[in-house]
């Protein structure tokens, strides 16, 4: 697969999935908005580790696992961000009640 293909195919389909996931998070509660970031990382390095798995030939290999620590620091970070934001927001209505 080539990476001019791969590059706008992966952003058409993180877009799709972040733009399905607010609309869904939209009507039911904010709660699901800070996880999306997190959701489409883990989602992107499920696809990538597929595409390592079975597409890659030669040292293709080697920039997926790249992109792979990559999208796994996202995820960690996203990760970080979304559980500070609910400690932020617990602290909050405690203080409030």
């Amino acid at each position: 697969m080539s990476v001019n293909f791969a590059i706008p195919v992966g952003i058409v389909i993180i877009t799709f999935i972040s733009v399905l996931l607010y609309r869904f998070s939209k009507n039911t509660s904010n709660k699901l908005m800070k996880y999306i970031p997190s959701i489409v990382s883990a989602l992107s390095i499920a696809l990538v580790y597929l595409k390592m798995s079975f597409i890659s030939q030669g040292y293709e290999a080697i920039t997926d696992i790249v992109v792979i620590i990559f999208l796994s620091f996202a995820l960690g970070v996203s990760l970080l961000v979304a559980v500070v934001i609910d400690i932020m927001n617990r602290r909050k209505r405690i203080s409030l009640k």
